[in-house]
């Protein structure tokens, strides 16, 4: 369910985004900076604020850093949008739904000023955040000056298997597929509702069809898909990878083996991993990626090629998965993921062309995930 609270008269260059789905929040704000910000001009004059902080100190800086940018004009753009962005401390978001009271102070003051000194026509502000406590004087403030939209978590699963119906075709569409009749509603009886879920079971999908193919069926997911969250993700095992954790790692890979042809699948997965971390790595090594998102001066022909590659500046579709993935990317070396890419590009051959074990899968992870020294 979706809750928008109206726009306020001259201020539609202020949105507040809440909701505990993230990709639903970040497609949303995504939507919004698309149509204030023509793609060429998106690397200089989209500025990202890291709004993920625990400590009080780390939380009134990430506000001033947000305050500084949106009193900042555009330079040599013609516009300029402020992207607060994932902001655990809002009201109703903090430990146990509470937030300091100096932090809770900031906030409305800056609520205030924002409403006592509109943005200009050339200028945008997105706040996005997991939770927002409505009720809340910074919520109504904010309410008064810009839209608020606010994704409530449905509780009946028939509302929440609804709702996760009518967003596939928009996931499926990410992922190149398409459904047949009737196979939409059972891919979603099937996996549930959770977005992220939905996201990894197309994904898996994806590796499973064949090149050329792009039309789900109703026996495709039989064959390939997981059923309500029973059996591990796929994104469980990359993300224990590439936290290098070796205990986890195993553990999943072995319940995932059990699956029909969970061999080809998991080195294809794990493949294309390797390989966006590589890019990840290179990126942080050359100054391209920060702990707050992609650089704003990166090259031209730089983020065109990461661009082509989805996961760029431009084609940035998901912010956890960039997130993760530079996360990841950290825990390696760039001659460590190239290394392990082959490993798994050379397993994946051999599973395809000969009767090899499964279990070579593992044996390559053995030498891949436990950290050197």
């Amino acid at each position: 369910m979706v809750e928008y609270w109206p726009v306020a008269k001259n201020a539609g260059n202020i949105h507040l985004i809440a909701g505990e789905d993230d990709y639903l929040v970040e497609a949303t704000a995504r939507k919004i900076r698309d149509a204030a910000v023509p793609a060429e001009l998106r690397s200089s004059a989209v500025e990202i604020v890291a709004g993920e902080a625990d400590a009080q100190d780390a939380q009134m800086a990430s506000l001033r850093d947000c305050e500084a940018s949106v009193h900042t004009p555009p330079f040599l753009d013609p516009v300029k949008l402020t992207w607060w962005r994932n902001v655990t401390f809002l009201p109703g978001g903090g430990r146990n739904g509470r937030i300091a009271d100096r932090v809770k102070d900031a906030l409305e003051r800056f609520a205030r000023d924002l409403s006592a000194n509109p943005l200009p026509p050339n200028q945008h502000l997105i706040v996005t955040a997991p939770k927002l406590l409505q009720a809340s004087i910074f919520a109504k403030a904010m309410k008064v000056v810009g839209e608020v939209v606010v994704f409530a978590g449905e509780k009946k699963s028939g509302k929440r298997a609804d709702a996760a119906l009518a967003l596939l075709p928009e996931l499926a569409e990410e992922e190149g597929l398409k459904f047949a009749p009737g196979a939409a509603e059972a891919f979603i009886a099937k996996v549930g509702p959770d977005t992220r879920t939905i996201i990894s079971e197309l994904a898996k999908m994806r590796a499973f069809l064949d090149d050329g193919v792009d039309t789900v069926t109703r026996e495709a997911i039989a064959a390939i898909s997981s059923a309500g969250g029973d059996e591990p993700e796929l994104w469980m095992l990359t993300d224990a990878v590439g936290r290098r954790d070796v205990r986890q790692s195993v553990r999943l890979l072995k319940d995932m083996l059990g699956m029909k042809g969970a061999g080809i699948l998991l080195a294809t997965v794990l493949e294309k991993f390797f390989r966006e971390l590589y890019v990840y790595r290179d990126a942080i090594d050359r100054g391209w990626f920060t702990p707050h998102g992609w650089a704003r001066q990166l090259p031209a022909e730089a983020a065109a090629a990461l661009d082509a590659a989805g996961i760029g500046p431009n084609a940035e579709k998901r912010g956890w998965i960039v997130r993760g993935r530079a996360t990841a990317a950290g825990n390696y070396t760039a001659r460590e993921l190239r290394i392990a890419r082959h490993r798994m590009m050379k397993v994946r051959e051999s599973l395809v062309s000969s009767s090899a074990d499964d279990l070579l899968i593992g044996t390559e992870l053995l030498r891949i995930v436990p950290k050197r020294g």
